[in-house]
């Protein structure tokens, strides 16, 4: 198969330093934490007003890029954790932003780009890099900080020597026991048990490209068997007897991989084909018309001239196309299923960058239809995969991550309500939670673009909203961090 190299418009981390360097980044002069954040009122209750709590700064020579906080409760402390690019796995307490005992993890000097994700007090995360593939595997932690397993990819004559992992992996019952589930640069799929490490009966599957995206997992056939939904791509050529063709898979794909299969690329329920790269790690849930479940993906730009190219893309669980709705730039952040409108709905949220990072937009899409109900511009380009929170109005308002800083906007229409955040560049999901003093709490990463110190440093600030309702962080409808939930299940409903 030719290799697929990941171009650095989509998903790739973003150079800081080049960045702001080239003064791209205007942001206003200040070090102040507080003074960063500017607030507009919420059209319903014009008592929206967030609240920075806490900032850290965890690493003065590396930056967060592409690596989500996922909540967890490590040691009985609810913690965020996020990796770096140095690799460091940080856990941090959602009270102050202390650093739990036993934390950070070090994986050598190896980036983390994964968003890590946890099963009861085990952290999972995948550590490796497109730029220096060489290095990495996937990586267990437990909540003291010691080391549960590590694997290492499988290896293939065409790639020997790559064994990194930028794809977060998600965590769910396959074949009668809990498995953590990651694709990897080296073209493989892997199925891991998630208390060894130790792969399942018809892995690795092999996936004819690097795997950049997260993999959902879901009952789609309503069989209570868990299937795996995945984003991947190819080049033209053949391998195992199959043809590939330039572009792109939306992927559905048995519990049992390629168990009793003639090919380590058997096994799948159904595929659908595109001639772009899907880049954005799948969304699952009930959004088609009726409430029956469907698959959702963005695409990357790897082929040039591709009529996918800047598309959002809505399967049925059997593969088949519903819609495909072109938006004005690159679609590879993830999208998030949400209820925005208050209507029991299910909308697709997904931004966009154009004009080489420099301007982004919002969209909320019709999710039976793929119809644009709004489109608002962005901070700056959205990178980052949206999530979403209930500020009390009955339906999801929108966090928008971007390279130009963080900003909630109104669910229903687009408004911006709160701005969180203008000297923080960020790739990655904003984390929203139900804090420890029963608040609504969001944490972002990244890194500082603007002001007059720390430039490129990586940093997690977290912010409350007082007097709020805690409990609304994860009800019905809402997607409050990177992939739904802190096993990446990408399943709207788990």
């Amino acid at each position: 198969m030719t290799k697929i190299k990941k171009r650095t418009r989509g998903r790739a981390p973003l150079a800081v330093g080049a960045l702001a360097a080239a003064g791209s980044l205007t942001f206003a002069a200040t070090s102040s934490f507080a003074a960063s954040v500017g607030r507009h009122s919420h059209p319903h209750d014009a008592t929206v007003v967030f609240t920075p709590t806490w900032q850290k700064y965890v690493d003065a020579a590396a930056p967060i890029a592409m690596s989500s906080p996922v909540l967890a409760d490590l040691e009985g402390t609810p913690v965020a954790v996020v990796g770096d690019l140095r690799g460091y796995v940080y856990a941090l307490n959602l009270a102050d932003g202390a650093e739990i005992p036993n934390w950070p993890v070090r994986i050598e000097n190896i980036p983390v780009q994964s968003s890590p994700s946890v099963n009861g007090s085990t952290v999972y995360v995948g550590a490796g890099s497109a730029a220096d593939p060489a290095a990495g595997g996937y990586y267990a932690f437990r909540g003291n900080g010691t080391l549960l397993w590590h694997t290492t990819i499988r290896y293939t004559p065409s790639v020997a020597t790559i064994r990194g992992v930028e794809a977060g992996l998600a965590v769910g019952d396959l074949q009668g026991s809990t498995a953590v589930v990651g694709g990897s640069l080296g073209q493989y799929l892997d199925t891991l048990k998630a208390n060894s490490g130790q792969a399942l009966a018809g892995f690795p599957w092999f996936e004819a490209a690097p795997v950049f995206t997260t993999a959902a997992l879901a009952d789609v056939y309503d069989n209570g068997q868990t299937e795996v939904i995945e984003g991947g791509a190819s080049a033209a050529g053949h391998a195992f007897k199959v043809a590939y063709g330039n572009g792109g898979h939306i992927r559905v794909l048995a519990a049992t991989g390629n168990a009793g299969a003639k090919a380590p690329n058997g096994g799948l329920d159904c595929q659908y084909n595109t001639n772009q790269t899907v880049q954005g790690s799948p969304a699952v849930g009930p959004f088609l018309a009726g409430r029956a479940e469907g698959i959702v993906a963005g695409t990357g730009t790897f082929f040039p001239g591709a009529s996918d190219t800047d598309k959002v893309i809505a399967v049925t669980s059997y593969c088949g196309l519903v819609w495909s709705t072109a938006l004005d730039g690159t679609t590879s952040d993830s999208p998030a299923l949400v209820e925005a409108k208050g209507n029991t709905l299910y909308q697709v949220a997904e931004g966009t960058s154009y004009d080489n990072n420099q301007h982004g937009t919002v969209y909320l899409l019709d999710g039976r239809t793929g119809r644009v109900l709004w489109r608002s511009q962005a901070l700056g380009a959205v990178v980052g995969g949206i999530t979403s929170v209930d500020l009390g109005g009955g339906y999801q308002d929108l966090v928008v991550p971007t390279l130009h800083g963080v900003e909630i906007l109104d669910g229903k229409t687009g408004a911006v309500i709160d701005v969180l955040e203008r000297v923080v560049g960020v790739q990655d999901s904003p984390l929203v939670t139900d804090d420890p003093n029963a608040a609504i709490g969001i944490t972002i990463a990244g890194y500082k673009v603007g002001g007059t110190t720390s430039q490129g440093q990586a940093v997690v600030e977290h912010f409350e909203l007082a007097g709020s309702d805690g409990a609304l962080a994860t009800e019905a409808g809402s997607w409050p961090e990177f992939h739904h939930d802190p096993q990446l299940t990408g399943n709207a409903t788990n």
